[in-house]
């Protein structure tokens, strides 16, 4: 059989010309292992990914938890093999994953591990819908097929596929999806030892793609609003670790669970001068020893390693993060692998494009892979090599080498937000850093002299107000304090508001600023207890706007990463902001960062939605399922 041929050397070589097909940043993230995998040589450090696979199995006969530790020299691929565990849990299926690379208030890390195994549990699985949706399909299917114990009606003979349940939840009325909520969640908590009913109930309301926003924002520990938690008929609340250890439990009865932690080398500390490696190694040992059924992998540099756990942690939690044998190691790349990976690139680049190369390294040969494969680079240096070496056909451009961090920004540009929106610290982070990057410059009139998140007494850190701009306002000297306020109400944001006032003069502000997304609702209280009054008194309303705050968002990340993984220097990159400032709206081209220092303008806005009023009366009993009889489960899987 013939081969086919190759596609005309002219269109090939227009296409290299027009775009470099190494030009996409060689750094894996978040985007990579939830959406579109980055190009992956499966034979590349496969006794790493394999481990975990092998972990998996004995999981599941054995029904305990496992825990990997894989070592990694920067760009040798840490990421990379998540992203591989990840993509290829989701299309085989059996089991739930976690990624756990972000913990923006180190301080809670128990807590901030609730949001990300919420935020993680609501991402895609294998079977089409959230992995949150895919949980409560199997609770549903054992509660329908226990028909006989609760009297459902005839439910067990029935089919329960997550796609057709979601889309059943969709298509019925309100009334209905709060019957069958109601009885799925009695049913639940009689055939099943549960502590905690409203996180069943939580967990069945992912169903309902209308509440599975707010459903996994209360798994995760936020604050719901008032009329909310009593439409999902849930407390306001519910933010402990018990809540997580109780998720974790229900997990178990279904699901194996792969937990991966990454991002570790990162320069972080909590108050109490804890590296995050070390925090994050107490929170493994912890999950290791309450984990029914998962594998917990952690990756980390050698040097973290060696220098920040293994001569500093005790015994009992070293133990505890390689219960599976001992660190797997990942590889550099050989003569083998680097012809490998140029091949799995270009094949990648030429199939998006409907063209035939002459052989599958075109335009680079063989040899030349080999050679440089023989100086064992790591993944990122190879990759960056090819950029910067792809031999041009004829009358092609030489590219001028890119800028280190204008590659690192735009890598974390394309991070997806998602419920990051909500998150205060990441956002309060990202804010702190844009106004680190104006000192000694004057935006708006006022001159930056200072920012500092010591706005407490004897300088100390306060869970509301974010932080405080010490400057000068046309000779004057001000203070103004920041509290990025994204809850939905409740106890956290009458705080944040209360702090702003600054009624006792206890913060010494000039004014305040609050930084919230006008889409998100505010009870008449709040508005006229708290906000009307801070608006009259010279303080700020700043509207949080995704694509104003997604390039301080991204910057700070290269910042925190400069060195772990980016190799950029601080100068390089607020030179970078300087430069390039106006055309990515950072530093003094930021509109939020202008907006904070801007003139008061001593006015509500008008377009702030209230939310509906509420009263006590109408909680209703979560108990309470007389919307529907018990016959209704029925009709939830009955095919059309």
């Amino acid at each position: 059989m013939s081969a086919t041929p190759s596609s005309p050397l002219e269109a090939i070589d227009t296409a290299l010309r027009e775009h470099n097909p190494f030009s996409q940043p060689p750094f894996v993230n978040a985007d990579n292992v939830w959406g579109k995998g980055f190009p992956d040589v499966e034979s590349l450090n496969a006794h790493a990914s394999d481990a975990v696979f092998q972990a998996l199995e004995h999981v599941r006969i054995g029904r305990y938890s496992a825990s990997i530790l894989i070592t990694a020299q920067d760009g040798t691929g840490k990421t990379h093999i998540i992203s591989r565990i990840r993509h290829r849990l989701q299309e085989k299926g059996g089991a739930l994953f976690v990624f756990a690379n972000k913990f923006n208030d180190l301080n809670r890390a128990r807590l901030g591990f609730q949001q990300i195994l919420s935020q993680s549990l609501r991402n895609i699985g294998s079977q089409g819908v959230k992995q949150w949706q895919e949980l409560a399909a199997s609770m549903a299917k054992d509660v329908l097929a226990a028909n006989n114990i609760l009297g459902l009606g005839n439910t067990s003979q029935q089919s329960v596929v997550p796609k057709d349940l979601v889309e059943r939840f969709e298509s019925n009325d309100r009334e209905q999806i709060l019957g069958w909520i109601n009885l799925l969640t009695k049913g639940f908590c009689r055939i099943k030892t549960i502590q905690d009913p409203d996180i069943v109930r939580a967990i069945f309301w992912t169903l309902c793609e209308d509440e599975i926003l707010y459903a996994s924002n209360w798994l995760a520990g936020d604050e719901l609003a008032q009329f909310k938690a009593n439409d999902l008929r849930l407390p306001i609340q519910r933010r402990n670790f018990d809540a997580v250890l109780q998720i974790l439990t229900i997990i178990a009865e279904y699901y194996d669970l792969v937990i991966c932690f990454d991002e570790l080398d990162i320069l972080e500390y909590n108050d109490a001068g804890l590296h995050k490696s070390q925090i994050v190694a107490n929170l493994v040992k912890e999950l290791v020893e309450n984990l029914k059924r998962g594998v917990i992998v952690t990756v980390m540099m050698p040097g973290t390693w060696q220098s920040r756990l293994f001569s500093v942690v005790p015994p009992s939690v070293l133990s505890k993060i390689m219960t599976f044998g001992p660190a797997y190691d990942l590889q550099y790349l050989d003569s083998n692998s680097a012809i490998d990976l140029v091949t799995v690139f270009l094949k990648s680049y030429y199939e998006a494009r409907n063209l035939i190369p002459p052989y599958p390294t075109y335009p680079f040969d063989e040899e030349t892979l080999k050679q440089k494969g023989k100086g064992k680079p790591t993944v990122r240096e190879f990759l960056k090599w090819c950029r910067e070496n792809i031999p041009l056909p004829p009358n092609g451009n030489i590219l001028p080498p890119p800028n280190k961090v204008q590659l690192a920004f735009e890598a974390e540009l394309r991070e997806k937000l998602d419920n990051s929106m909500n998150d205060n610290s990441l956002i309060s982070n990202a804010l702190f850093f844009g106004f680190h990057s104006l000192i000694n410059k004057t935006v708006e009139n006022v001159t930056v002299q200072s920012v500092t998140t010591g706005v407490g007494r004897k300088g100390k850190k306060d869970p509301y107000l974010n932080f405080k701009i010490l400057g000068k306002e046309q000779g004057r000297e001000i203070c103004i304090g920041v509290a990025v306020l994204q809850y939905d109400g409740g106890r956290a944001l009458g705080a944040g508001f209360k702090r702003l006032l600054d009624a006792k003069d206890e913060f010494k502000l000039t004014r305040g600023c609050l930084v919230r997304s006008k889409t998100k609702l505010i009870n008449s209280h709040f508005k006229n207890t708290y906000l009307t009054p801070l608006i009259n008194k010279g303080g700020e309303f700043v509207d949080l706007k995704e694509e104003e705050i997604r390039p301080l968002i991204a910057i700070q990340a290269v910042y925190r990463k400069r060195e772990s993984d980016y190799r950029v220097t601080e100068d390089e990159v607020l030179r970078f902001i300087e430069e390039q400032g106006e055309e990515y709206q950072l530093g003094i081209h930021n509109p939020i960062l202008k907006e904070v220092l801007s003139d008061p303008s001593y006015q509500v806005p008008n377009d702030i939605i209230e939310e509906p009023e509420v009263s006590d009366q109408e909680v209703q009993n979560s108990e309470d399922s007389d919307l529907v009889d018990s016959n209704a489960l029925v009709e939830l899987v009955a095919h059309e």
